[in-house]
């Protein structure tokens, strides 16, 4: 059996892997085994940068190992909206250690972004952040370990009651992400 993570590294950067026909999905009787679904594509939303304060532990409290991060700032820019990072959100993660060496991260993030023309719109994200344990917990120093060392995917969703940026209440978002010392760096995608 190929695990999820095997079958993921097959698939190069920036491709979408295209659905199986329905005639090669044998354990199940399809009502409509025709139907033929549009393949998403992606649209670049914004670079965002945000730095964060220290990491503060709760420890296990029956949801995992907790940890909380409070967000002092940052900036983002994309072709449609840019501007500034808010003090005060910050990341409620629980982290899982695996028996394999591997270790997950299961992020929570709340935003402000304050765009540059006065808008306060509200940004939040959940995903994870998986890679073998010694190369997580390393992350803190800058420049320690690249990107490409383990995997850091995010789905975002957008709140705005301003007409100028009410058009990211419809998004679905998605954003390939890195932590860099003290700073999470991440790229934001619309699906279309």
């Amino acid at each position: 059996m190929i695990s999820i993570s095997n079958m993921s590294s097959q698939i190069q950067p920036g491709t979408v892997e295209h659905p199986h026909p329905t005639s090669s999905l044998t354990h199940t009787t399809w009502a409509k085994p025709n139907f033929t679904l549009p393949l998403p594509s992606l649209a670049f939303l914004f670079h965002l940068e945000c730095d964060m304060q220290t990491f503060r532990p709760i420890g296990d409290g029956g949801h995992g190992n907790r940890s909380t991060v409070i967000f002092s700032g940052g900036r983002f820019e994309g072709p449609h909206l840019h501007g500034e990072i808010l003090p005060g959100g910050g990341d409620w993660e629980t982290v899982q250690d695996h028996a394999d060496g591997q270790q997950t991260a299961h992020l929570d993030t709340r935003y402000n972004l304050l765009t540059h023309d006065g808008v306060c719109i509200f940004l939040k994200t959940t995903g994870t952040r998986t890679g073998k344990k010694s190369v997580l917990e390393g992350l803190g120093e800058e420049d320690r370990h690249s990107p490409d060392e383990y995997r850091m995917r995010l789905s975002l969703a957008f709140e705005s009651g301003d007409v100028r940026y009410e058009w990211l209440n419809r998004v679905v978002g998605i954003a390939s992400s890195a932590r860099n010392g003290d700073r999470v760096i991440y790229d934001a995608y619309q699906v279309l």
